[in-house]
């Protein structure tokens, strides 16, 4: 079993179970009469927490060759994958008897899932030069460099916001960068 394997091994389980959270919850909804009202900003929140889990997936891919089977790259992978977990099991309501709309649930919860991700996303790359060195950055451009910051900010407004229409916002914002992130790969591949 290489390095990677070992570490996958932990990690991937609760990226999984994470995105299993989300797309059960989604699930549940579809089959509760009558049905809830989702509402954008629940369904961005979801579309964020997804996108993000995947875009992790693919930087412990990019990884792979670099990670060492150690305790200290064990918890991050651990830590971060909790996080991601973390955040999609709090998407959606597990108790949905009685709820017509999921936007009062939204303004309760939105708050844990963003900043579960922002502290995912943050770690993530704080973490990287410790446990892989400096070649962790050898990979980014300019344009990844610009996400970052653009759905930092937006992902830290939507946490200091009372307001669902600007935390709304700001995850349509996250969404779209995380969803440029394919055609950027296309554009400058690695």
């Amino acid at each position: 079993m290489s390095n990677f394997e070992f570490i996958l091994s932990l990690v991937v389980i609760l990226l999984g179970l994470g995105l299993a959270e989300v797309l059960g919850g989604l699930a549940r909804i579809m089959r509760q009469r009558p049905r809830p009202s989702i509402g954008w900003a629940t369904g961005l929140l979801a579309t964020w927490t997804i996108t993000e889990t995947i875009l992790f997936w693919r930087v412990i891919w990019r990884a792979r060759d670099a990670l060492p089977s150690t305790s200290p790259s064990l918890f991050a992978g651990f830590i971060i994958s909790a996080l991601y977990y973390f955040a999609g099991a709090l998407v959606f309501p597990h108790q949905l008897e009685g709820v017509t709309s999921l936007n009062p649930y939204f303004d309760r919860e939105y708050k844990k899932v963003v900043g579960a991700l922002l502290a995912a996303n943050t770690l993530a790359y704080l973490l990287r030069p410790l446990v892989m060195g400096r070649a962790s950055w050898a990979y980014m451009q300019w344009f990844d460099y610009a996400s970052l910051v653009l759905l930092t900010g937006a992902a830290i407004v939507a946490v200091v916001t009372k307001r669902r229409n600007v935390a709304t916002a700001c995850l349509a914002v996250d969404v779209l960068i995380d969803l440029l992130d394919p055609v950027e790969a296309i554009i400058w591949p690695n």
